[in-house]
């Protein structure tokens, strides 16, 4: 983690927030210790707090949100609506103590998941989709340029599910660009170049497959991100 963090030039700078889009361990068994070393406020529900507060992170560095809530960070405003990690969740339920390492994977439950929609002061904006799981509905009437669209475990989900949940994500914001994240192996380090998950727990190809079609049809542009690569989404966007 500490290597990470200076690859990406952040060892020696201040972060205004880490933000868990829910407390499974791939997505906040760090996230305490990089809002440490960062002078980070953690964001999140009672479970994300429950990380923070494990591993000791004072009050005043941990700030519990509602849904609907919006939280202004820099340039930034965060708006936290509800949403549902992608089924199966296999350690479902609530962080309801707070996490003391070293635990077992298991106790890292998802607890609150959310859609993240981001505005900059500029005007543009992004949804941040950080499970492939939706609640229906819940993005009608938000609009977003870019969606960085969460899709682990996407493809071993029937083809209706993969439409389902480009319609009620990308479609329903109106992105014009989709960069696809959550699809490699989290297990891999990250100095070793990405790799998709193993076929036992998703398949990158169908996901390609159907969300390519997709794109072509609504004429969204979409994207693998680069590791290590600093970039603009809204580069190029009118």
């Amino acid at each position: 983690m500490a290597g990470a963090l200076t690859r990406a030039g952040l060892s020696d700078r201040r972060l205004d927030a880490v933000v868990p889009v829910h407390t499974h361990f791939d997505h906040v068994l760090d996230s305490a210790v990089v809002a440490e070393r960062t002078n980070a406020t953690l964001l999140g529900g009672e479970s994300a707090a429950n990380v923070g507060r494990g591993h000791g992170l004072p009050p005043d560095r941990i700030r519990v949100v509602t849904p609907g809530e919006q939280v202004t960070s820099g340039a930034f405003t965060l708006g936290f609506v509800t949403s549902e990690h992608c089924p199966p969740d296999r350690f479902p339920g609530h962080i309801t103590e707070p996490v003391v390492p070293p635990v077992r994977a298991r106790a890292y439950r998802c607890g609150e998941a959310w859609s993240l929609l981001v505005r900059h002061d500029s005007g543009r904006t992004a949804l941040v989709q950080g499970s492939a799981g939706l609640v229906p509905g819940a993005l009608e009437g938000h609009r977003a340029d870019v969606a960085y669209l969460g899709v682990g475990q996407l493809g071993a989900r029937d083809e209706g599910y993969l439409t389902s949940y480009w319609a009620q994500t990308v479609r329903t914001v109106g992105a014009r660009r989709v960069v696809l994240t959550h699809w490699d192996d989290f297990f891999r380090p990250l100095d070793r170049p990405l790799r998709a998950l193993p076929y036992a727990g998703d398949d990158l190809d169908t996901t390609m497959r159907v969300l390519g079609r997709l794109a072509d049809r609504d004429g969204v542009a979409l994207h693998l991100p680069t590791i290590w690569r600093r970039e603009d989404p809204w580069s190029g966007l009118p």
